[in-house]
C-alpha cells in the first residue's frame, strides 16, 4: 500500500508519523548517533547495527552474525565492503563511520563470534 492510498480519514497523521520516523532515522545516521571519535566497535555496533542484527548478533530484521551463523564464516573484507556499501537491505554506512570505526565493529564482531563459541 502506498501513502497516497491510505483512507482520507487520519491520512495526514498516517503520512506524518512515516516522515518523522525516516527523519529520525536519517539523522540518527547521518550525525553518527553522538559517537565519539574514540568509540569502541562494540558501542557502534549498539547504534548502527543492533536494531537490525540483534544486540546478540542473533538477527532479527538483519541476519544473524553471532555463532553458527552464514555470517560467521564471511571474511573481514567481506564485512567491511558490507558496512561501507550496503547489501541488498541492508544500507551503506560508508559515509556515517570512518575507516577506523569500521574496523572496530568488524573487530567487535569476531571476539563476540569467538567468546560465544568457547562456551
Amino acid at each position: 500500500m502506498r501513502l497516497s492510498q491510505v483512507p482520507e480519514v487520519g491520512s495526514h497523521i498516517v503520512k506524518m508519523f512515516v516522515i518523522l520516523i525516516v527523519f529520525a532515522c536519517l539523522t540518527a545516521a547521518c550525525s553518527g548517533g553522538g559517537l565519539p571519535p574514540d568509540a569502541t566497535g562494540q558501542q557502534v555496533y549498539g547504534v548502527f547495527c543492533a536494531s537490525c542484527h540483534g544486540e546478540d548478533l542473533s538477527g532479527g530484521f538483519g541476519p544473524a552474525l553471532g555463532v553458527g551463523s552464514n555470517a560467521a564464516d564471511m571474511t573481514d573484507e567481506f564485512y567491511r565492503f558490507t558496512i561501507e556499501h550496503g547489501l541488498g537491505r541492508m544500507p551503506s554506512y560508508g559515509s556515517s563511520l570512518t575507516d577506523v570505526q569500521v574496523d572496530r565493529v568488524v573487530a567487535y564482531l569476531r571476539e563476540a563470534q569467538a567468546s560465544k563459541g568457547e562456551g
